[in-house]
């Protein structure tokens, strides 16, 4: 195909998304409107008008769309099936809510709930629905590349393996070792080809398939390298007439330490007050089933290496590592109690760390603390792990969003570091608002398998090594 044709492609592409996207948000955004102009307006104290009611109306586009795109239920193409339904239909409970709260706060006393009940079962069949045609018409028009994988190690090969599941977007014609294959054989290769992911390839015969993708109007994707994701989050100036990347230690502003730290005590303390019925009947819950404590403490790493006690409802036999080796929980783990396995899927067993961000030990966003024997072990072999402690602790992060509690140390790390590059109270927010949507999605929990005490993978090494 031309780059003519695939332009003309792209924007066929482009114009069809936008329409799917348009029509859901002033389908759902005129039912809500029609709700409160011929049922809730007319009852307030003081009812709105034209103007009033076009911003109302406003309201209900903006409440929508920015929870879709916060939770991905617009990622067509890019995300599963279920995976956008589920991120509608978690947007659509917020929005709802949203909406509940002020028609509530306009009428000075509770609605009836039970419309907005209707209006999200019916929003979120009709968004399930809408994936399902999206997706449907996204992969009719949008045909799967003609793909090449190249890799130059096996750790690297094994890190992006699951790129065969995605046949609907590539289609893998050949794994090249890019040891073993020159890059005039590989640009060969390429001609019959749509794109080329890139995974553990050194940067200069990186460098150069990309520029040849370019080129020749085909798609690269690249794994990047640590330094890689650093060099990204690097301040862009001008050093007279030379721009140039400014890469440094996490410098976060007084402001944003100042104002982070404020909402993790209200938060945490809200959070606190709110869950402590829960918080009580899971204490006694573990309790009751072998008398043993409510309560695991475990010593834990936060900010330049400060170590500190986490706090976790205890979901294993007391003394589960009692021949003195720190290790994950494995997938089917014995050491995991029935009450344990239900509130490690729940996510109860987190709920008393709330206390460790009150006191200050954690924060509510940032790499999730590890412990000091597990780090020790993974810095043997990447030393780039211990930049993870830039900044202070989390409860959750981007390796918690986008990873899985199996992820291996080396992506978990390139996660942990695109957060210590974006710091921000709107993307601390995002973050928190994307942990719900992962609280219900079971394979985040997933163990280590059973021949693993830490996350590295078995018989193969970390990662790529130090750069």
């Amino acid at each position: 195909m031309d780059r003519k044709k695939i332009k003309t492609h792209n924007l066929v592409e482009k114009i069809v998304l936008y329409f799917l996207k348009g029509f859901i948000i002033l389908a759902f955004s005129g039912v809500l409107y029609y709700c409160w102009t011929q049922h809730y307006n007319p009852y307030i104290p003081t009812p709105f008008y034209r103007l009033g009611n076009y911003f109302m109306g406003a309201l209900f586009v903006l409440f929508y769309t920015a929870f879709v795109k916060v939770f991905g239920g617009f990622l067509v193409g890019t995300s599963p099936v279920t995976d956008l339904a589920f991120s509608q239909i978690i947007a659509i409970g917020f929005q709802q809510g949203i909406c509940y709260i002020i028609f509530s706060l306009l009428s000075y006393r509770l609605v009836s709930i039970w419309p907005f009940v209707a209006m999200f079962l019916g929003f979120s069949v009709a968004a399930s629905l809408w994936c399902l045609f999206a997706d449907f018409v996204y992969f009719k028009i949008h045909k799967p590349k003609n793909t090449i994988f190249v890799y130059e190690n096996m750790d690297s090969y094994y890190s992006l393996e699951g790129i065969e599941k995605l046949s609907k977007r590539f289609d893998v014609k050949e794994k090249l070792n890019c040891k073993e294959c020159s890059l005039r054989e590989l640009f060969e290769k390429m001609r019959d080809a749509d794109a080329v992911v890139l995974c553990g390839v050194h940067s200069d015969y990186r460098n150069e398939v990309v520029k040849h993708c370019i080129a020749k109007g085909k798609v690269a994707y690249v794994k990047p390298k640590i330094s890689d994701t650093i060099i990204r989050g690097g301040r862009t100036i001008q050093l007279l007439n030379v721009p140039v990347y400014r890469c440094r230690r996490s410098d976060q502003s007084l402001i944003y330490v100042a104002v982070k730290r404020f909402f993790d005590i209200v938060l945490s303390l809200i959070a606190i007050i709110i869950s402590s019925p829960v918080m009580a009947v899971t204490a006694v819950a573990v309790k009751a089933y072998d008398g043993g404590d409510a309560f695991y403490r475990q010593t834990r790493l936060t900010t330049n290496g400060k170590q500190f006690r986490l706090i976790k409802f205890r979901s294993m036999i007391q003394n589960a590592e009692k021949d003195g080796v720190a290790r994950l929980a494995a997938e089917g783990d014995s050491r995991i109690t029935p009450v344990g396995k239900f509130i490690r899927k729940t996510r109860l067993d987190e709920l008393p760390q709330l206390f460790n961000i009150l006191k200050g030990d954690m924060s509510f966003v940032g790499p999730r603390p590890e412990r000091p024997e597990i780090a020790e072990q993974y810095e043997k072999d990447m030393p780039e792990f211990a930049l993870r402690l830039q900044v202070k602790a989390g409860l959750t992060g981007y390796a918690q969003v986008y990873g899985k509690y199996n992820t291996p140390p080396y992506d978990k790390v390139q996660m942990d570091l695109m957060y210590v590059a974006n710091q921000s109270i709107l993307e601390d927010l995002r973050l928190m608002l994307m942990t719900f949507k992962i609280m219900f999605v079971p394979s985040s929990t997933e163990g280590v398998d059973e021949n693993q005490t830490t996350a590295k993978r078995a018989d193969k090494s970390v990662g790529e090594k130090s750069e």
